[in-house]
């Protein structure tokens, strides 16, 4: 609780300098203006100080997190006592509208904050602003103020040059990790193409459904985002990368699931399509800063599917060096010499491919 004091100053010394003159050059008809600025003062300060001590408010926000720029919503609830107050606003945080408090003993005020850009905002407290009729004294009653998670913004994922799944992420046929499994793991349902020989007949004889075996080699095709923070050419740019990694990872996760791999991360996060692990993961890509570091390098030998997610000014090196039999680029800068397949949340989704003899990557 705040209480102002310029405007009470200047009518305290106005008032006090004319009874002054008045009583130096005596001068009678000065008492008048200079008593009345005083007693104006003196009953304002009063009347808002007293009135000022039965004022509550409360305020609720509707949650911890929110997706950027989506509405979060604020209820202000205010309470004042039996004292009719001289004059009163209400503001839901610093910056929204005033509202005026009404002459009934309870205001509930309810109104929706948007915040553009993702991390840990504090917004800042409701204030129920009390003033005499003159606007010489005020006084302020706030609540806490409260934390928010702001989450990157999830969008759509646009197919330009490809299609579907299949066409999007789908590894080079016959690699090295899937002819040497031998191991079953599981089995899934039947996908097309599947060779015969990986169909598991007891389960069609038995329930009528189509189903193959999964080798212990087959986990190496959920596809795997790798976002690197490092180097972004603007907080905009990177913001803008991690908005494409979540929703992509959204993306792939309801169609089969994927892994991502964040920087400083020791080892990728697994998303089902149920989506398990998915809040937690979008928590801290909200929090992703350049800080965090590079990606670490060890779980990408192994990954067929590699999409690879920055802000950098160009691609990379060791994009060209992975052994994954697909690879993306991922960027709100695309390189020009690479086609772009998709595009998403302002980035453009690149297929990045060995030439043939010079080792230059083409499209």
């Amino acid at each position: 609780m705040s209480m102002g004091l310029p405007r009470a100053a200047v009518a305290i010394g106005l008032g006090l300098a004319l009874c002054l003159i008045a009583a130096a050059f005596g001068a009678p008809p000065l008492y008048v203006p200079g008593v009345t600025f005083l007693i104006s003062a003196a009953v304002g300060g009063i009347w808002v100080a007293r009135s000022a001590r039965g004022v509550r408010v409360a305020r609720s926000i509707g949650g911890p997190a929110v997706q950027e720029d989506e509405p979060l919503r604020v209820s202000v609830r205010a309470l004042r006592g039996r004292l009719p107050l001289p004059g009163a606003e209400v503001r839901a945080w610093p910056g929204a509208p005033a509202t005026p408090l009404t002459r009934t003993r309870e205001v509930i005020l309810d109104d929706a904050l948007r915040i553009a850009r993702r991390g840990r905002h504090v917004v800042g407290p409701a204030t129920v602003l009390i003033s005499d009729p003159l606007g010489l004294w005020h006084r302020s009653v706030a609540s806490p103020s409260a934390e928010v998670l702001v989450l990157p913004r999830l969008e759509p994922v646009r197919l330009l040059d490809v299609s579907g799944r299949d066409g999007m992420v789908a590894p080079t046929r016959g690699s090295s990790a899937e002819l040497g499994a031998s191991e079953v793991d599981s089995l899934r349902p039947h996908r097309s193409g599947t060779p015969a020989s990986r169909i598991h007949w007891p389960t069609v004889a038995r329930a009528g459904v189509l189903m193959e075996r999964r080798l212990v080699a087959d986990s190496d095709e959920r596809p795997l985002i790798v976002v690197d923070p490092r180097a972004a050419v603007s907080s905009e740019a990177l913001d803008t990368a991690v908005r494409a990694a979540a929703s992509l990872c959204l993306h792939l996760a309801h169609q089969g699931g994927c892994a991502v791999l964040l920087g400083g991360d020791r080892a990728p996060t697994r998303i089902d399509p149920e989506l398990f692990g998915f809040g937690a993961l979008h928590a801290r890509l909200a929090l992703l800063e350049p800080a965090a570091g590079p990606p670490p390098l060890g779980p990408l030998s192994g990954a067929n599917v590699v999409l690879w997610v920055s802000a950098a000014r160009e691609a990379p090196a060791v994009l060209s060096q992975l052994r994954a039999g697909t690879r993306y680029y991922i960027s709100p800068q695309p390189e020009a010499h690479w086609r772009v397949r998709f595009t998403v949340a302002g980035c453009s989704g690149q297929r990045v491919e060995r030439a043939a003899r010079s080792g230059r990557e083409a499209a």
